[in-house]
Protein backbone atom coordinates (compact mmCIF):
# COMPACT_ATOMS: atom_id res chain seq x y z
CA UNK A 1 0.00 0.00 0.00
CA UNK A 2 1.21 3.47 -0.51
CA UNK A 3 1.07 6.60 1.28
CA UNK A 4 1.17 10.50 0.30
CA UNK A 5 2.45 13.14 2.52
CA UNK A 6 1.60 16.57 1.72
CA UNK A 7 2.55 19.44 4.05
CA UNK A 8 4.50 22.77 3.44
CA UNK A 9 6.86 22.34 6.52
CA UNK A 10 9.24 19.74 6.03
CA UNK A 11 10.06 19.33 9.34
CA UNK A 12 6.68 18.04 10.08
CA UNK A 13 6.65 15.51 7.05
CA UNK A 14 9.74 14.37 8.67
CA UNK A 15 8.40 13.80 11.86
CA UNK A 16 5.36 12.16 10.77
CA UNK A 17 7.40 9.63 8.56
CA UNK A 18 9.48 8.58 11.73
CA UNK A 19 7.00 8.36 13.76
CA UNK A 20 4.85 5.83 12.84
CA UNK A 21 5.61 1.97 11.97
CA UNK A 22 4.56 1.82 8.60
CA UNK A 23 5.26 -2.33 8.00
CA UNK A 24 2.98 -2.74 10.66
CA UNK A 25 -0.28 -0.82 8.78
CA UNK A 26 0.95 -3.03 5.19
CA UNK A 27 2.49 0.18 3.90
CA UNK A 28 5.58 -0.12 1.77
CA UNK A 29 6.31 3.03 -0.23
CA UNK A 30 6.09 6.57 1.47
CA UNK A 31 5.76 9.83 -1.39
CA UNK A 32 5.98 13.67 0.39
CA UNK A 33 4.29 16.62 -1.42
CA UNK A 34 5.21 20.27 -0.11
CA UNK A 35 2.19 21.96 -1.44
CA UNK A 36 -1.13 20.91 -2.79
CA UNK A 37 -0.39 21.34 -6.42
CA UNK A 38 2.23 19.34 -5.89
CA UNK A 39 0.72 16.58 -4.29
CA UNK A 40 -1.58 16.78 -7.55
CA UNK A 41 1.31 15.96 -9.47
CA UNK A 42 2.15 13.18 -6.59
CA UNK A 43 -1.08 11.94 -6.55
CA UNK A 44 -1.53 11.20 -10.49
CA UNK A 45 1.99 9.60 -10.50
CA UNK A 46 2.20 7.27 -7.61
CA UNK A 47 -1.80 6.57 -7.31
CA UNK A 48 -1.59 6.35 -2.81
CA UNK A 49 -4.56 4.65 -1.22
CA UNK A 50 -4.26 7.12 1.50
CA UNK A 51 -3.33 10.90 1.77
CA UNK A 52 -2.15 13.09 4.78
CA UNK A 53 -2.35 16.34 4.39
CA UNK A 54 -2.17 19.67 6.04
CA UNK A 55 -5.37 22.06 5.40
CA UNK A 56 -3.35 25.21 4.89
CA UNK A 57 -0.98 25.68 2.34
CA UNK A 58 0.75 27.95 -0.40
CA UNK A 59 -0.39 28.24 -3.55
CA UNK A 60 -3.60 25.31 -2.86
CA UNK A 61 -4.99 24.25 0.33
CA UNK A 62 -5.78 20.75 1.35
CA UNK A 63 -9.86 20.88 0.06
CA UNK A 64 -9.08 22.34 -3.12
CA UNK A 65 -6.20 19.90 -3.55
CA UNK A 66 -8.80 16.98 -2.54
CA UNK A 67 -11.08 18.05 -4.69
CA UNK A 68 -9.04 17.30 -7.95
CA UNK A 69 -7.39 14.07 -6.60
CA UNK A 70 -10.87 12.70 -6.22
CA UNK A 71 -11.83 13.45 -9.43
CA UNK A 72 -8.95 10.63 -10.77
CA UNK A 73 -8.65 8.62 -7.11
CA UNK A 74 -11.97 8.47 -6.21
CA UNK A 75 -11.57 5.74 -3.76
CA UNK A 76 -8.55 7.07 -1.86
CA UNK A 77 -8.49 7.79 1.66
CA UNK A 78 -7.44 11.29 3.11
CA UNK A 79 -6.81 12.39 6.44
CA UNK A 80 -6.73 16.03 6.87
CA UNK A 81 -4.12 18.08 9.57
CA UNK A 82 -5.62 21.11 11.07
CA UNK A 83 -5.00 23.52 13.69
CA UNK A 84 -7.81 24.83 15.99
CA UNK A 85 -8.41 27.97 13.71
CA UNK A 86 -9.17 26.15 10.24
CA UNK A 87 -12.80 25.75 11.43
CA UNK A 88 -14.12 26.80 8.31
CA UNK A 89 -12.09 24.15 5.90
CA UNK A 90 -13.16 21.65 8.01
CA UNK A 91 -16.35 22.10 7.35
CA UNK A 92 -15.52 21.66 3.76
CA UNK A 93 -13.10 18.39 5.00
CA UNK A 94 -16.69 17.15 6.02
CA UNK A 95 -18.60 17.61 3.22
CA UNK A 96 -15.65 15.71 0.93
CA UNK A 97 -16.44 13.08 3.16
CA UNK A 98 -12.59 12.75 3.88
CA UNK A 99 -11.51 9.08 6.60
CA UNK A 100 -10.30 11.73 9.76
CA UNK A 101 -8.92 14.82 11.06
CA UNK A 102 -6.20 15.12 13.32
CA UNK A 103 -5.38 18.18 15.35
CA UNK A 104 -1.94 20.15 15.36
CA UNK A 105 0.38 19.53 17.18
CA UNK A 106 -0.39 16.14 16.30
CA UNK A 107 -0.58 13.22 18.59
CA UNK A 108 1.10 9.92 17.47
CA UNK A 109 -1.25 7.93 18.64
CA UNK A 110 -4.52 9.62 17.35
CA UNK A 111 -2.80 10.24 14.01
CA UNK A 112 -2.13 6.37 13.89
CA UNK A 113 -5.46 5.53 14.79
CA UNK A 114 -6.69 7.63 11.69
CA UNK A 115 -4.20 5.34 9.47
CA UNK A 116 -5.40 2.19 10.68
CA UNK A 117 -9.18 3.30 10.28
CA UNK A 118 -8.52 4.07 6.78
CA UNK A 119 -6.11 1.21 5.58
CA UNK A 120 -9.21 -1.16 7.27
CA UNK A 121 -11.33 0.99 4.18
CA UNK A 122 -8.50 0.55 1.91
CA UNK A 123 -8.39 -3.29 2.12
CA UNK A 124 -12.18 -3.86 2.31
CA UNK A 125 -12.50 -1.58 -0.96
CA UNK A 126 -9.42 -3.56 -2.34
CA UNK A 127 -11.22 -7.38 -1.85
CA UNK A 128 -14.69 -6.28 -3.45
CA UNK A 129 -12.36 -4.73 -6.80
CA UNK A 130 -10.76 -8.24 -6.43
CA UNK A 131 -14.07 -10.11 -6.18
CA UNK A 132 -15.47 -8.32 -9.28
CA UNK A 133 -12.43 -8.41 -11.15
CA UNK A 134 -12.66 -11.88 -10.07
CA UNK A 135 -15.92 -12.27 -11.59
CA UNK A 136 -15.33 -10.66 -14.68
CA UNK A 137 -11.77 -12.52 -15.21
CA UNK A 138 -13.36 -15.95 -14.95
CA UNK A 139 -16.34 -15.02 -17.36
CA UNK A 140 -13.37 -14.06 -19.81
CA UNK A 141 -11.92 -16.58 -19.72
CA UNK A 142 -14.42 -18.74 -19.98
CA UNK A 143 -15.64 -16.62 -23.48
CA UNK A 144 -11.91 -17.20 -24.66
CA UNK A 145 -12.45 -20.96 -24.38
CA UNK A 146 -15.41 -20.76 -26.56
CA UNK A 147 -13.60 -18.84 -29.11
CA UNK A 148 -10.98 -22.09 -30.17
CA UNK A 149 -13.47 -23.69 -32.02
CA UNK A 150 -15.29 -22.85 -34.66
CA UNK A 151 -18.57 -20.92 -33.73
CA UNK A 152 -22.41 -20.90 -35.72
CA UNK A 153 -23.50 -17.61 -36.57
CA UNK A 154 -25.78 -17.63 -33.71
CA UNK A 155 -23.18 -18.56 -31.15
CA UNK A 156 -20.83 -16.15 -32.12
CA UNK A 157 -23.60 -13.48 -31.55
CA UNK A 158 -24.11 -14.60 -28.13
CA UNK A 159 -20.40 -14.46 -27.23
CA UNK A 160 -19.86 -10.67 -28.58
CA UNK A 161 -22.96 -10.06 -26.33
CA UNK A 162 -21.61 -11.66 -23.41
CA UNK A 163 -17.94 -9.79 -24.32
CA UNK A 164 -19.66 -6.58 -24.45
CA UNK A 165 -21.74 -6.81 -21.35
CA UNK A 166 -18.27 -7.34 -19.71
CA UNK A 167 -16.99 -3.95 -21.00
CA UNK A 168 -15.32 -5.31 -24.36
CA UNK A 169 -15.84 -3.49 -27.24
CA UNK A 170 -14.96 -6.10 -29.56
CA UNK A 171 -16.02 -6.01 -33.29
CA UNK A 172 -16.80 -8.88 -35.77
CA UNK A 173 -14.54 -7.56 -37.58
CA UNK A 174 -11.49 -6.57 -35.63
CA UNK A 175 -8.39 -8.37 -36.13
CA UNK A 176 -7.11 -10.76 -34.02
CA UNK A 177 -4.15 -12.96 -33.23
CA UNK A 178 -3.65 -15.91 -30.69
CA UNK A 179 -0.31 -16.64 -28.55
CA UNK A 180 -0.19 -19.68 -26.65
CA UNK A 181 2.51 -19.97 -23.67
CA UNK A 182 3.10 -23.23 -21.68
CA UNK A 183 5.35 -23.36 -18.69
CA UNK A 184 7.22 -26.07 -17.12
CA UNK A 185 5.34 -25.72 -13.77
CA UNK A 186 1.66 -26.03 -13.51
CA UNK A 187 0.04 -22.80 -13.92
CA UNK A 188 -2.29 -24.13 -10.54
CA UNK A 189 0.96 -23.51 -8.79
CA UNK A 190 1.47 -19.85 -9.29
CA UNK A 191 0.86 -17.45 -6.70
CA UNK A 192 -1.90 -14.92 -6.87
CA UNK A 193 0.88 -11.99 -6.80
CA UNK A 194 2.70 -13.47 -10.14
CA UNK A 195 -0.77 -14.00 -11.48
CA UNK A 196 -1.68 -10.64 -11.02
CA UNK A 197 2.06 -9.16 -12.17
CA UNK A 198 1.46 -11.34 -15.50
CA UNK A 199 -1.78 -9.49 -15.93
CA UNK A 200 0.20 -6.32 -15.44
CA UNK A 201 2.33 -7.08 -17.76
CA UNK A 202 -0.40 -8.17 -20.36
CA UNK A 203 -1.48 -4.36 -19.73
CA UNK A 204 1.44 -3.19 -20.38
CA UNK A 205 1.70 -4.87 -23.66
CA UNK A 206 -1.42 -3.86 -25.02
CA UNK A 207 -0.74 0.28 -23.76
CA UNK A 208 1.94 -0.24 -25.97
CA UNK A 209 1.31 -2.11 -28.72
CA UNK A 210 -2.62 -0.21 -28.88
CA UNK A 211 -4.26 -3.27 -28.50
CA UNK A 212 -6.81 -5.31 -26.38
CA UNK A 213 -6.86 -8.49 -25.20
CA UNK A 214 -8.63 -11.71 -23.55
CA UNK A 215 -6.42 -14.35 -21.86
CA UNK A 216 -7.57 -17.97 -20.54
CA UNK A 217 -6.43 -20.80 -19.10
CA UNK A 218 -6.14 -24.48 -20.48
CA UNK A 219 -5.60 -27.81 -18.73
CA UNK A 220 -3.67 -25.73 -16.02
CA UNK A 221 -0.64 -25.97 -18.88
CA UNK A 222 -1.78 -23.02 -21.43
CA UNK A 223 -2.24 -19.55 -21.16
CA UNK A 224 -4.11 -18.37 -23.76
CA UNK A 225 -4.06 -14.79 -25.14
CA UNK A 226 -6.30 -13.50 -28.03
CA UNK A 227 -4.65 -9.98 -29.25
CA UNK A 228 -7.14 -8.12 -30.82
CA UNK A 229 -7.63 -4.55 -32.25
CA UNK A 230 -9.56 -2.34 -34.79
CA UNK A 231 -6.73 -2.21 -37.64
CA UNK A 232 -4.83 -5.15 -38.39
CA UNK A 233 -1.52 -6.73 -36.49
CA UNK A 234 1.96 -6.28 -38.20
CA UNK A 235 4.12 -8.88 -38.42
CA UNK A 236 6.27 -6.43 -36.34
CA UNK A 237 4.04 -5.98 -33.41
CA UNK A 238 3.93 -9.48 -33.35
CA UNK A 239 7.17 -9.86 -32.69
CA UNK A 240 6.98 -7.05 -29.96
CA UNK A 241 4.69 -8.76 -28.08
CA UNK A 242 6.19 -11.97 -28.02
CA UNK A 243 9.49 -10.42 -27.20
CA UNK A 244 8.14 -8.22 -24.10
CA UNK A 245 6.75 -11.71 -22.89
CA UNK A 246 9.61 -13.22 -23.12
CA UNK A 247 11.75 -10.51 -21.29
CA UNK A 248 9.50 -10.64 -18.38
CA UNK A 249 8.67 -14.66 -18.34
CA UNK A 250 12.50 -15.49 -18.21
CA UNK A 251 13.34 -14.27 -15.01
CA UNK A 252 11.12 -16.74 -13.51
CA UNK A 253 9.98 -19.54 -15.64
CA UNK A 254 11.34 -22.00 -18.46
CA UNK A 255 8.78 -21.52 -20.58
CA UNK A 256 7.55 -21.51 -24.95
CA UNK A 257 5.58 -19.09 -26.72
CA UNK A 258 3.80 -19.86 -30.08
CA UNK A 259 2.53 -17.29 -31.84
CA UNK A 260 -0.77 -18.47 -34.01
CA UNK A 261 -1.45 -16.82 -37.51
CA UNK A 262 -3.48 -12.99 -37.31
CA UNK A 263 -6.68 -13.26 -38.75
CA UNK A 264 -9.97 -10.52 -39.65
CA UNK A 265 -13.10 -11.79 -37.78
CA UNK A 266 -13.81 -13.19 -34.63
CA UNK A 267 -15.86 -16.17 -36.06
CA UNK A 268 -11.77 -16.74 -37.63
CA UNK A 269 -10.05 -16.66 -34.05
CA UNK A 270 -9.92 -20.31 -33.55
CA UNK A 271 -7.95 -20.61 -36.52
CA UNK A 272 -5.31 -18.75 -35.19
CA UNK A 273 -5.28 -20.79 -32.44
CA UNK A 274 -4.96 -23.76 -34.45
CA UNK A 275 -1.88 -22.66 -35.98
CA UNK A 276 -0.29 -21.34 -32.42
CA UNK A 277 -1.15 -25.36 -31.20
CA UNK A 278 0.10 -27.07 -33.57
CA UNK A 279 3.26 -24.87 -33.39
CA UNK A 280 3.68 -25.17 -29.62
CA UNK A 281 3.97 -29.31 -30.43
CA UNK A 282 7.47 -28.80 -32.25
CA UNK A 283 8.02 -26.97 -29.06
CA UNK A 284 10.02 -30.54 -28.32
CA UNK A 285 12.77 -29.16 -30.84
CA UNK A 286 13.59 -26.17 -29.62
CA UNK A 287 15.56 -24.76 -26.28
CA UNK A 288 13.86 -23.52 -23.46
CA UNK A 289 12.17 -20.07 -23.58
CA UNK A 290 11.65 -19.93 -27.34
CA UNK A 291 9.01 -18.10 -29.21
CA UNK A 292 7.99 -20.36 -32.42
CA UNK A 293 6.23 -18.71 -35.36
CA UNK A 294 5.49 -20.42 -38.52
CA UNK A 295 8.46 -21.53 -40.76
CA UNK A 296 7.66 -20.71 -44.15
CA UNK A 297 10.61 -21.91 -45.64
CA UNK A 298 10.20 -25.18 -44.10
CA UNK A 299 10.27 -28.53 -45.95
CA UNK A 300 6.89 -30.08 -46.33
CA UNK A 301 7.69 -33.57 -45.60
CA UNK A 302 10.58 -34.57 -43.08
CA UNK A 303 13.40 -36.97 -44.55
CA UNK A 304 13.22 -40.29 -42.19
CA UNK A 305 15.94 -41.88 -43.81
CA UNK A 306 18.43 -39.41 -42.23
CA UNK A 307 17.29 -40.78 -38.80
CA UNK A 308 19.15 -43.85 -40.35
CA UNK A 309 21.57 -42.66 -41.38
CA UNK A 310 22.37 -40.80 -37.68
CA UNK A 311 21.88 -43.57 -36.12
CA UNK A 312 24.50 -45.95 -38.13
CA UNK A 313 26.84 -43.15 -38.18
CA UNK A 314 26.32 -42.88 -34.19
CA UNK A 315 26.77 -46.84 -34.00
CA UNK A 316 30.01 -47.17 -36.16
CA UNK A 317 31.97 -44.34 -33.98
CA UNK A 318 30.49 -46.48 -30.56
CA UNK A 319 31.97 -49.45 -31.51
CA UNK A 320 35.21 -48.13 -32.50
CA UNK A 321 35.52 -46.72 -29.22
CA UNK A 322 36.38 -43.43 -30.30
CA UNK A 323 35.25 -40.49 -27.98
CA UNK A 324 35.82 -37.07 -30.18
CA UNK A 325 33.93 -39.04 -33.16
CA UNK A 326 31.10 -40.64 -30.98
CA UNK A 327 30.80 -37.16 -29.63
CA UNK A 328 30.95 -35.12 -32.59
CA UNK A 329 27.75 -37.83 -34.22
CA UNK A 330 26.07 -36.55 -30.70
CA UNK A 331 25.92 -33.13 -31.85
CA UNK A 332 25.46 -33.67 -35.39
CA UNK A 333 22.56 -35.19 -34.56
CA UNK A 334 21.22 -32.48 -32.14
CA UNK A 335 22.16 -29.83 -34.59
CA UNK A 336 19.80 -31.42 -37.24
CA UNK A 337 16.55 -31.81 -35.65
CA UNK A 338 17.04 -28.26 -33.44
CA UNK A 339 14.12 -25.47 -34.12
CA UNK A 340 12.95 -27.76 -36.96
CA UNK A 341 9.31 -27.96 -37.57
CA UNK A 342 9.19 -30.94 -40.11
CA UNK A 343 9.39 -33.59 -38.10
CA UNK A 344 7.03 -35.29 -35.30
CA UNK A 345 8.31 -35.25 -31.86
CA UNK A 346 7.91 -39.10 -31.18
CA UNK A 347 9.81 -40.08 -34.33
CA UNK A 348 13.08 -37.90 -32.79
CA UNK A 349 11.97 -39.58 -29.51
CA UNK A 350 12.56 -43.33 -30.94
CA UNK A 351 16.18 -42.30 -31.94
CA UNK A 352 16.93 -41.08 -29.06
CA UNK A 353 15.86 -44.15 -27.13
CA UNK A 354 18.17 -46.19 -29.84
CA UNK A 355 21.27 -43.62 -29.15
CA UNK A 356 20.48 -44.83 -25.79
CA UNK A 357 19.57 -48.72 -25.89
CA UNK A 358 22.99 -48.52 -28.46
CA UNK A 359 25.22 -47.24 -25.38
CA UNK A 360 23.62 -49.96 -22.94
CA UNK A 361 24.51 -52.84 -25.66
CA UNK A 362 27.90 -51.55 -25.85
CA UNK A 363 28.57 -51.37 -22.14
CA UNK A 364 27.51 -55.09 -21.75
CA UNK A 365 29.48 -56.12 -24.51
CA UNK A 366 32.12 -54.37 -22.81
CA UNK A 367 31.36 -55.64 -19.24
CA UNK A 368 31.56 -52.00 -18.02
CA UNK A 369 28.65 -52.68 -15.66
CA UNK A 370 31.05 -52.36 -12.23
CA UNK A 371 32.56 -48.88 -14.15
CA UNK A 372 29.63 -47.15 -15.67
CA UNK A 373 25.94 -47.11 -14.08
CA UNK A 374 22.64 -46.32 -16.21
CA UNK A 375 19.24 -47.48 -15.47
CA UNK A 376 17.67 -48.14 -19.42
CA UNK A 377 13.75 -48.16 -18.04
CA UNK A 378 14.09 -44.91 -16.34
CA UNK A 379 15.58 -43.15 -19.02
CA UNK A 380 12.90 -44.48 -21.10
CA UNK A 381 10.24 -43.52 -18.39
CA UNK A 382 12.15 -39.88 -18.65
CA UNK A 383 12.02 -39.85 -22.79
CA UNK A 384 8.35 -40.61 -22.96
CA UNK A 385 7.05 -38.23 -20.39
CA UNK A 386 8.56 -35.24 -19.54
CA UNK A 387 11.67 -34.40 -21.90
CA UNK A 388 12.81 -32.30 -24.77
CA UNK A 389 15.49 -32.42 -27.51
CA UNK A 390 17.60 -30.23 -25.22
CA UNK A 391 17.26 -32.31 -22.18
CA UNK A 392 17.97 -35.63 -23.80
CA UNK A 393 20.89 -34.00 -26.07
CA UNK A 394 22.37 -33.37 -22.25
CA UNK A 395 21.72 -36.10 -20.46
CA UNK A 396 22.79 -38.32 -23.22
CA UNK A 397 26.03 -36.33 -24.10
CA UNK A 398 26.41 -37.04 -19.87
CA UNK A 399 26.21 -40.89 -20.65
CA UNK A 400 28.75 -40.71 -23.38
CA UNK A 401 31.12 -39.03 -21.04
CA UNK A 402 30.29 -41.34 -18.64
CA UNK A 403 30.71 -44.53 -20.78
CA UNK A 404 34.41 -43.12 -21.98
CA UNK A 405 35.25 -42.35 -18.60
CA UNK A 406 34.72 -46.01 -17.59
CA UNK A 407 36.63 -47.79 -20.26
CA UNK A 408 39.38 -45.20 -19.58
CA UNK A 409 39.29 -46.47 -15.58
CA UNK A 410 39.16 -50.16 -16.04
CA UNK A 411 42.29 -49.32 -18.11
CA UNK A 412 43.95 -48.28 -14.95
CA UNK A 413 44.58 -51.20 -12.60
CA UNK A 414 42.61 -50.39 -8.98
CA UNK A 415 43.42 -52.00 -5.43
CA UNK A 416 40.45 -54.71 -5.41
CA UNK A 417 39.12 -53.46 -2.04
CA UNK A 418 39.41 -49.80 -3.16
CA UNK A 419 37.31 -50.80 -6.02
CA UNK A 420 35.01 -52.50 -3.93
CA UNK A 421 34.15 -49.68 -1.54
CA UNK A 422 34.03 -47.28 -4.43
CA UNK A 423 31.54 -49.87 -6.23
CA UNK A 424 29.62 -49.90 -2.51
CA UNK A 425 29.62 -46.70 -2.10
CA UNK A 426 28.61 -45.82 -5.72
CA UNK A 427 24.96 -48.11 -4.96
CA UNK A 428 24.59 -46.85 -1.37
CA UNK A 429 25.36 -43.18 -1.80
CA UNK A 430 21.15 -42.35 -1.37
CA UNK A 431 21.32 -43.95 2.09
CA UNK A 432 21.77 -40.68 4.43
CA UNK A 433 22.63 -42.90 7.26
CA UNK A 434 25.88 -44.66 5.03
CA UNK A 435 28.86 -44.89 7.63
CA UNK A 436 32.49 -45.74 6.97
CA UNK A 437 31.34 -48.69 9.68
CA UNK A 438 29.00 -49.70 7.33
CA UNK A 439 31.71 -50.28 4.29
CA UNK A 440 34.38 -51.90 6.87
CA UNK A 441 31.86 -54.90 7.38
CA UNK A 442 30.62 -54.85 3.73
CA UNK A 443 34.38 -55.31 3.22
CA UNK A 444 34.99 -57.43 6.00
CA UNK A 445 37.89 -55.35 6.82
CA UNK A 446 38.67 -53.13 10.14
CA UNK A 447 38.09 -49.26 10.15
CA UNK A 448 41.21 -47.97 10.79
CA UNK A 449 42.45 -50.16 7.67
CA UNK A 450 40.03 -49.40 5.08
CA UNK A 451 40.64 -45.71 6.05
CA UNK A 452 44.08 -45.55 5.92
CA UNK A 453 44.46 -47.89 2.65
CA UNK A 454 42.09 -45.50 0.93
CA UNK A 455 43.66 -42.58 1.76
CA UNK A 456 47.05 -43.81 0.36
CA UNK A 457 46.03 -45.32 -2.76
CA UNK A 458 43.53 -42.67 -4.18
CA UNK A 459 44.69 -39.54 -1.65
CA UNK A 460 41.16 -38.80 -0.54
CA UNK A 461 39.34 -39.97 2.74
CA UNK A 462 36.53 -42.48 2.33
CA UNK A 463 33.99 -39.76 3.57
CA UNK A 464 35.56 -36.98 0.69
CA UNK A 465 35.08 -39.80 -2.06
CA UNK A 466 31.58 -39.92 -0.31
CA UNK A 467 30.64 -36.60 -0.55
CA UNK A 468 32.00 -36.20 -4.23
CA UNK A 469 30.00 -39.10 -5.49
CA UNK A 470 26.74 -37.49 -4.00
CA UNK A 471 27.40 -33.83 -5.42
CA UNK A 472 28.31 -35.19 -8.67
CA UNK A 473 24.96 -37.38 -8.81
CA UNK A 474 23.11 -33.62 -7.35
CA UNK A 475 24.76 -32.02 -10.45
CA UNK A 476 23.52 -34.69 -13.13
CA UNK A 477 19.70 -34.56 -11.24
CA UNK A 478 19.69 -30.98 -10.94
CA UNK A 479 20.54 -30.74 -14.79
CA UNK A 480 18.21 -33.54 -16.13
CA UNK A 481 15.59 -33.24 -13.58
CA UNK A 482 12.78 -30.53 -12.28
CA UNK A 483 13.11 -31.87 -8.69
CA UNK A 484 13.83 -29.35 -6.28
CA UNK A 485 16.65 -28.66 -4.32
CA UNK A 486 15.40 -30.21 -0.54
CA UNK A 487 13.88 -33.43 -2.96
CA UNK A 488 17.76 -33.48 -4.74
CA UNK A 489 19.53 -33.35 -1.23
CA UNK A 490 17.19 -36.06 -0.03
CA UNK A 491 17.81 -38.49 -3.12
CA UNK A 492 21.56 -37.98 -2.70
CA UNK A 493 21.70 -39.05 1.06
CA UNK A 494 21.03 -35.43 2.89
CA UNK A 495 18.58 -35.45 5.12
CA UNK A 496 19.44 -31.57 5.74
CA UNK A 497 18.91 -29.78 2.45
CA UNK A 498 20.59 -26.65 3.98
CA UNK A 499 24.00 -28.82 4.76
CA UNK A 500 23.37 -30.27 1.41
CA UNK A 501 23.48 -26.35 0.06
CA UNK A 502 26.77 -25.52 1.90
CA UNK A 503 28.31 -28.52 0.91
CA UNK A 504 27.51 -28.46 -2.69
CA UNK A 505 28.28 -24.42 -2.89
CA UNK A 506 32.19 -25.35 -0.93
CA UNK A 507 32.68 -28.01 -3.39
CA UNK A 508 31.03 -27.11 -7.02
CA UNK A 509 31.62 -23.10 -6.06
CA UNK A 510 27.94 -21.84 -6.65
CA UNK A 511 24.69 -22.60 -4.97
CA UNK A 512 22.66 -25.54 -6.36
CA UNK A 513 20.00 -23.08 -7.53
CA UNK A 514 23.10 -20.79 -9.15
CA UNK A 515 24.55 -24.39 -10.84
CA UNK A 516 21.06 -25.37 -12.28
CA UNK A 517 20.07 -22.02 -13.46
CA UNK A 518 23.64 -21.74 -15.23
CA UNK A 519 23.02 -25.65 -16.85
CA UNK A 520 19.77 -24.33 -18.30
Amino acid sequence: MKILIVDDEKITREGIISSINWRSHGIENIYEADDGINGIKAARQYKPEIIISDIKMPRMNGVEMAKEIYNFLPDCSIIFLSGYTDKEYLKAAILLKVVNYVEKPINTKELEAAISKAVDIQLSLSKNRINIDINSKYTLSKLGLRLIHQNSKEELLLILNELNDIGLNIKPNNFFITILITLKTPISSLSESKNTEFLYILDEITSRNNIKYMVSIKNDEYFIIHFYSDSNISDRKVTSICNYLSSYLQKSYKYYIAAGDVICGIGNVYKSYNTAAILLQSSFFYEYNSIITSNKDCVASPDYTLIQTLLKRYRQCLNSLNRQDTTETIHTIYSSFLNNQQYLPKHVKDLYYKLFAELSQATVQLRLSTFYHSDTANILDYIVQDSNLVDLHRLLLDRINQFFSAIESRQTEEHPTIFAIKEYINKNYSNDNLSVKDISEYVNLSFSYICTLFKNETGKTINQYLTEVRIEKAKELLQTTMSNISEISTMVGYSDSNYFSKTFKKLVGKSPSEYKESSE
